[in-house]
């Protein structure tokens, strides 16, 4: 049986079925003003070419022929070849029930491929017009099949990494709305794509049939309006010749317009307002911005197509970026790990059923990395607030909440089961031999290591993401209950205390210090001089060197940056030795106890909280308090485990780079990081390594003079550094309270030794490894991050005040300087000139 399914069809709106124009166009017609129509499936074109694999592949195969050759013959077998025998019944059926069986249609194609990241496909198949007729469909559905071989696509299939044979097309057959020649179509977009405005709608018309506009070939008219009240902010006129419309034959012909109506607009200004309203309902109904097409027809306006936009001109800015990566990065570890991110970040938004994003969420520029802030813009807002407006609305979205994010439940099973994998492959890999291996076999070695790496991390940004998500649906909840200050003080408290990983590992710290703290001698020297120095004398205590060494081999993966230029504890181990200085005067402290009373407050509230909700969604609540617990763990083992990658990273880089140093091609092992990739796998392929001497000397020299400048916030935009006349930094509240002291700046981990007791810490961003400072902080200031940042969530545990996110503090803040932190507002009052 073949597969047609009207628009009203649950199937046809199934990308796999209908392809991506076709499963939009279901989709959006079941709210929007859609013509009606059907899709024939896929099934029906992989039925139709089974029998064609094989010349097919051997047209492909033939190196003799290129792509238009290879174009023509595979088309001339598709147009050749019978359709199945049983479509001809079956569609005549369908255009009868629809009332189209002699009414002119658009036949449209919908590949299978559609909407890949990167891989939109736009106009690359053909659409047939004005089509009547149950034989002239069939003719025309054969046509749709043989574009999917056009000679244009073959090279983008290719150049995406698609396989020919894996594409499937289906076929949208619509009722035709036939534009006259004083009526326009065109296209429009939600946001603005060609300006990166997000706040303004993009509209593009010409008289007479929209295809007009979509191919690109025809001046048209541009009109934006604001987003906000469909005000106009600009209106372009073109000089529009002719336009395209149907013809008594059942064809599209272009007719010419008099010189009055070419300079007309094509849409006067309540129908430009009509046409922006369509495309911000489209993008209602989607939960994510459109590209539509659209037709006025006999004073009706109609959406013709809809999908989603995916790009968008890039503004490099800090805001996103800043708190994962404060410090300049090494070439080649950003580009070691710069696909798996974005392979990450895109199967992350289609579990979140997001569209995939076609460009680079962050980038390089000047050793720092940036974040695409436009893009940020575009997919932020997106979770499901509309479910949770208010109480009646949650409880009729129950069962697509249910439906919709089940793999939310799923997700940290899955992740822990997939973990030994990772952890395996880490063990086995550490265990490898690299002694006398050529350079050949040890870059095979680094690269193996990114696999693994890119295959571990592919769920971890959803689980960033999700965990957002989900504190934003709890605060949100509970401001349906509560003033938004109180909803706040319950939010706070219901995820105060959280088990995570970080936590552990400072409790083993503690524990640490106060078994140093019992060796008077040990004590008396790590007080006297550099932490560094004491690394030799360790051996001579006994007791606390077998506790020191086994921390270090279970935590010494522990980064002091992101970048695996960077050693970690086991090659640092002094700065361990510096923040159990920072421990081991404080007090005895029952820490158990205090951490009980925390959760037994905690617990208290929670029932609180479950007590008030209405009965029949106490679950959905109480799963989201645990969810939100859930994924702040696992957010942050994710983390921890993700920096294992650093050992057998340096392991096998530092091998790499001692044979450069032997051949005389650097002059330091570790200058290896500084070569891109490209530059070192095409040396270390071909043989020839004199590149890799020039871009060594080349990036060491630009990332060192880097690191001793700070950044421009938003690239290519210096900004001036002031404080405002009232002498207050705003940034964003982190963790409640009022405090007030001294500040002091720490930049890097050489700074701990010298962090004074109960001063504030200011810092760009901090992570696990920085904890013990906050036991010495009585507040903390970073100039990125959020209430989800390192330093907020430690800042909250541990009772401290904290603001976030405050732009240049780094500069504008020196130590001794006198401020007062307001972590429920995000304010910090500078008391004191510097």
């Amino acid at each position: 049986m073949t597969q047609l399914f009207a628009f009203t069809d649950p199937q046809a709106a199934e990308h796999a079925v209908s392809g991506g124009k076709g499963a939009n166009l279901a989709r959006a017609a079941q709210h929007l003003p859609v013509p009606p129509g059907i899709v024939v499936g896929s099934e029906v074109y992989r039925e139709f070419v089974a029998p064609l694999h094989e010349a097919i592949r051997h047209v492909l195969d033939a190196a003799a022929l290129d792509h238009a050759a290879r174009s023509e013959r595979i088309q001339a077998l598709l147009l050749a070849q019978p359709l199945p025998s049983s479509l001809r019944g079956e569609l005549a059926a369908k255009l009868e029930a629809l009332d189209l069986a002699d009414a002119p249609v658009a036949v449209r194609s919908s590949g299978t491929l559609e909407d890949l990241p990167g891989a939109a496909f736009a106009g690359q198949h053909d659409t047939l017009l004005g089509i009547r007729g149950v034989d002239a469909v069939l003719d025309a559905i054969r046509r749709c099949y043989a574009s999917l071989w056009n000679a244009h696509v073959l090279p983008y299939r290719e150049r995406m990494g698609l396989n020919h044979l894996d594409a499937a097309m289906a076929v949208v057959v619509q009722k035709m709305v036939q534009v006259g020649e004083r009526e326009a179509a065109g296209v429009a977009f939600s946001i603005d794509p060609v300006r990166g405005a997000l706040d303004q709608v993009l509209i593009n018309a010409a008289f007479g049939l929209g295809e007009t506009v979509v191919g690109g070939e025809e001046p048209v008219d541009e009109y934006r309006l604001k987003r906000s009240d469909m005000s106009e902010v600009e209106a372009v006129i073109a000089e529009k010749p002719r336009a395209l419309v149907t013809d008594a034959a059942g064809g599209t012909r272009h007719t010419p317009l008099s010189a009055e109506q070419a300079h007309a607009p094509a849409l006067a200004e309540a129908q430009r307002r009509a046409v922006a309203q369509l495309a911000l309902a489209a993008e209602q109904h989607f939960g994510f911005p459109q590209d539509i097409e659209w037709a006025w027809q006999d004073g009706t306006l109609y959406l013709l197509q809809s999908r989603a936009v995916t790009r968008i001109p890039a503004r490099w800015t800090r805001d996103e970026s800043a708190e994962r990566f404060p410090n300049p990065v090494t070439p080649l570890t950003w580009d070691l790990c710069e696909a798996g991110f974005h392979a990450s970040l895109n199967h992350s938004f289609k579990l979140m059923g997001l569209p995939p994003f076609g460009d680079k969420w962050f980038a390089m520029r000047d050793y720092y990395i940036y974040g695409n802030q436009n893009a940020v813009e575009l997919y932020s807002g997106r979770t499901p607030a509309k479910m949770l407006k208010d109480v009646e609305s949650i409880r009729a979205a129950l069962p697509q909440i249910a439906a919709q994010f089940a793999w939310v439940q799923e997700l940290p099973v899955r992740w822990m089961r997939d973990l030994d994998t990772y952890l395996l492959g880490i063990g086995a890999l550490m265990r490898e031999p690299l002694d006398g291996r050529p350079l050949n076999e040890l870059w095979d070695y680094v690269l193996r290591i990114n696999a693994l790496g890119a295959s571990y991390f592919l769920p971890n940004i959803a689980i960033s993401l999700t965990q957002r998500t989900l504190y934003v649906a709890l605060q949100q909840m509970l401001r349906l209950a509560l003033p938004a200050d109180q909803a706040q003080q319950v939010f706070d408290q219901l995820l105060a205390v959280t088990d995570t990983k970080t936590g552990q590992v400072n409790a083993e710290l503690w524990s640490l210090s106060r078994l140093l703290r019992m060796d008077a001698a040990l004590h008396a020297r790590l007080r006297s001089g550099p932490s560094v120095e004491l690394l030799e004398e360790l051996p001579q205590h006994p007791a606390f060197h077998a506790e020191f060494q086994r921390f270090l081999a279970r935590h010494g993966h522990r980064e002091l940056d992101f970048d695996a230029y960077h050693p970690t504890w086991v090659e640092a181990p002094q700065i361990v030795l510096d923040q159990l200085k920072m421990l081991v005067d404080r007090p005895d402290e029952d820490r158990a106890a205090a951490e009980l009373a925390q959760k037994a407050a905690q617990a208290a509230m929670e029932h609180s909280v479950l007590s008030h909700a209405p009965e029949e969604l106490r679950y959905l609540v109480h799963e989201v308090i645990r969810l939100a617990r859930t994924y702040t763990a696992l957010d942050d083992l994710e983390h921890y485990q993700t920096t294992r990658l650093h050992l057998p990273f340096r392991r096998g880089l530092k091998a790499i780079g001692a044979q450069l140093v032997d051949r005389g091609v650097l002059a330091d092992p570790m200058d290896v990081y500084f070569v891109p990739l490209a530059v070192l796998d095409g040396a270390l392929h071909s043989g020839e390594l004199a590149p890799i001497t020039e871009a060594a000397a080349r990036h060491k020299t630009g990332y060192l003079a880097a690191c001793a400048r700070t950044p421009d916030w938003i690239f290519g935009e210096a900004e001036p550094v002031e404080v405002d006349g009232s002498h207050v930094l705003k940034g964003l509240g982190g963790s409640p309270g009022i405090v007030e002291g001294e500040v002091f700046v720490v930049r890097s981990p050489e700074d701990f030794p010298h962090f004074p007791k109960d001063a504030i810490l200011v810092a760009r961003t901090t992570n696990p490894a920085w904890t013990p400072l906050f036991y010495q902080a009585c507040g903390v200031i970073t100039e990125s991050g959020g209430p989800l940042s390192h330093g907020a969530v430690t800042a909250r545990e541990l009772g401290l005040p904290a603001v976030m996110s405050v732009r240049h503090v780094m500069r504008l803040l020196v130590n001794g300087q006198r401020v007062r932190i307001d972590g429920r507002h995000g304010t910090v009052e500078v008391l004191s000139p510097p």
